[in-house]
């Protein structure tokens, strides 16, 4: 299967293969200069399976190195090879081929001047910058730790209260008593809520109480009576940058490359001949017409 993909590509990689090559050139270590084959005289050297490696990256799956190593060289191989036989018959004389060439060309100088230009742009301290930046405009958020026993009845919520007051724990409680399958094994923790996660009746109640006290009054909502104890009080806790950096920078390089582009065409002389018509819209499965 990666053979017949990577046997399509050759014919319209090998130009972007070999420019894209001769363009990120720098200067090559020992290791970059060791030769892997020979085609005709010609050395294929670790560059230039790096370069290949990297061109093929979403054909190439998970295999083992040698494997993996293996199969580019055989590619780099057929490529010297189809190549100079496309020499020997004049295909780079052909006008269709000139055109493939001037548009990979075209393809690998914008990805290299965007991949340059960006990187200016966009380095660990930006994307920094901007996490911090996010947080300053997130309002704090309170968040309340409870924890709650469900009974049928309020006279069942009263018992409850009344155990607790004789000094009853509360989660052991919750473990004997609640109606709150899901919630029972863990002594009635609901974990942390914020305002509006449960329902308002659980809000109100919560809202008053002080870490540690639980309710002395049954509180009633569509499911039974509660009793509920807040174990904490806290400002939610903001997403560590470790779990964004990733997504802020991606945002940012995306926001880069547009407005390197804006300032490349802004002064040049583009002329659009063919009429601005917007591609339809992507299907996502849904009938919108009958809504």
């Amino acid at each position: 299967m990666i053979k017949t993909e990577l046997s399509r590509l050759r014919r319209t990689s090998f130009a972007v293969v070999l420019l894209a090559a001769s363009m990120s050139a720098s200067p090559a270590s020992a290791q970059e200069n060791k030769v892997v084959a020979r085609v005709n005289g010609v050395e294929i050297t670790a560059a230039d399976v790096a370069v290949a490696a990297e061109m093929y990256a979403n054909q190439l799956g998970s295999m083992p190195d040698d494997a993996r190593l293996s199969l580019l060289v055989d590619e780099l191989i057929a490529l010297r090879l189809a190549s100079e036989a496309a020499k020997a018959a004049s295909i780079d004389d052909d006008p269709a081929y000139k055109r493939q060439i001037a548009f990979f060309e075209s393809q690998t100088l914008r990805s290299v001047f965007l991949a340059g230009e960006v990187a200016k742009r966009v380095d660990d301290a930006a994307v920094r910058r901007a996490y911090d930046d996010q947080l300053a405009r997130i309002p704090p958020v309170e968040e309340l730790r409870l924890r709650h026993i469900l009974l049928a009845s309020e006279a069942e919520a009263r018992d409850v209260i009344t155990a607790l007051e004789g000094g009853k724990d509360f989660a052991e409680l919750a473990a004997e008593r609640s109606a709150d399958e899901a919630s029972k094994a863990e002594g009635g923790d609901l974990g942390y809520l914020a305002s509006g996660q449960s329902m308002a009746e659980i809000d109100a109640a919560a809202a008053s109480l002080q870490p540690g006290t639980y309710t002395r009054e049954p509180v009633k909502s569509a499911f039974g009576f509660h009793v509920l104890k807040l174990e904490e009080r806290r400002t939610r806790p903001a997403a560590p940058f470790e779990a964004l950096a990733g997504q802020i920078r991606t945002s940012l390089e995306q926001a880069a490359t547009q407005a390197i582009m804006a300032e490349v065409r802004t002064g040049a002389a583009v002329e659009k001949l063919v009429p601005d018509v917007a591609p339809p819209a992507a299907d996502d499965g849904h009938d919108h017409g009958s809504e």
